[in-house]
């Protein structure tokens, strides 16, 4: 199953205005990328690379997790048992 992943622009606004970037220009200069990417980002035009995530959430000391929603819900991880010969039980 798919799932459409989206960039919580509000959640790095809201951060980069608490450190005083209130521009474009300051949040892209935070983190390192360009201001391009950083306009189409929170315009929501665009989609981030696994690079820009790891610049703004390092930048920012923000959890990626924060940054992305609409991740599905994994079910519970099972775990090969060391005294069950290769039968999955719960972890």
């Amino acid at each position: 199953m798919a799932t459409t992943l989206r960039f919580c622009a509000d959640v790095l606004t809201k951060k980069a205005e608490s450190v005083g970037d209130l521009t474009h220009h300051a949040i892209a200069q935070r983190a390192g990328v360009r201001e391009s990417t950083i306009s189409r980002l929170i315009a929501g035009r665009t989609v981030p690379t696994v690079a820009t995530l790891f610049a703004v959430a390092d930048a920012y000391g923000i959890d990626i997790d924060d940054l992305v929603t609409g991740r599905i819900s994994r079910p519970a991880a099972t775990a090969l048992s060391p005294h069950h010969h290769g039968e999955k039980v719960p972890a």
